[in-house]
């Protein structure tokens, strides 16, 4: 499974490195996450002046905030499959599909979609604070921090963020595995949370205005 680059950037990193941090496999789990956050990053910061203005277009904040909230989340959805096509196309060209069969294409597509998904609902969350220029590296950091705490300490693995769009992690690929259920139920779940927070937030903030 090695051979096949969408393999290697998407389905995560093995159990087999519990208690220590494999560097090689870790790095190529953060390299599409890191790509993924700089272009939502980029996006954010061209349109982020022209999206406040159109804020006294609508006849309410928490209208401009789902129309905001939606439009950013959808990018970071296409971005995403954008990233998965490039790579599966790498693989078809290297002659390494052969390697992927629809069953596990598709088991690691939707657990990284999930994830992505989650981390740009985050993204448009932290944008509204005044951290906005970090957000990238703070979400970066929250993947790569807790994947390493998940790796140290066994117990708390299935708890940890950094794990939770691996397949090699997740019970579709070995039993003990986090629950592939309830992780994306609770990715769900933080979406809808990412949402509803913002909206609380810029009613607060334009009761001060």
């Amino acid at each position: 499974m090695s051979e096949s680059v969408f393999i290697r950037l998407f389905a995560g990193v093995p159990s087999d490195y519990f208690e220590a941090i494999p560097l090689i496999p870790f790095g190529q789990w953060l390299l599409p996450i890191g790509f993924f956050l700089l272009t939502v990053g980029f996006y954010s910061e061209r349109n982020r002046k022209v999206e406040i203005f159109s804020l006294y277009r609508y006849g309410t904040v928490s209208d401009w905030w789902t129309r905001h909230f939606v439009k950013r989340v959808i990018f970071g959805i296409k971005k995403a499959i954008l990233l998965l096509l490039i790579v599966l196309t790498c693989d078809i060209v290297m002659g390494k599909l052969i390697l992927l069969s629809a069953g596990l294409l598709a088991k690691i597509s939707v657990l990284w979609l999930f994830h992505s998904i989650s981390m740009a609902a985050f993204f448009v969350l932290l944008d509204l604070f005044p951290i906005k220029r970090f957000v990238p590296g703070v979400l970066f950091l929250l993947e790569g921090v807790t994947f390493m705490i998940g790796c140290r300490i066994c117990a708390v693995s299935h708890a940890m963020y950094g794990m939770w769009g691996m397949y090699l992690r997740s019970s579709l690929y070995e039993t003990g595995g986090f629950p592939v259920g309830v992780i994306i139920v609770t990715e769900a779940v933080l979406l809808a949370a990412s949402f509803a927070v913002g909206r609380e937030y810029l009613k607060k903030e334009t009761d001060y205005i």
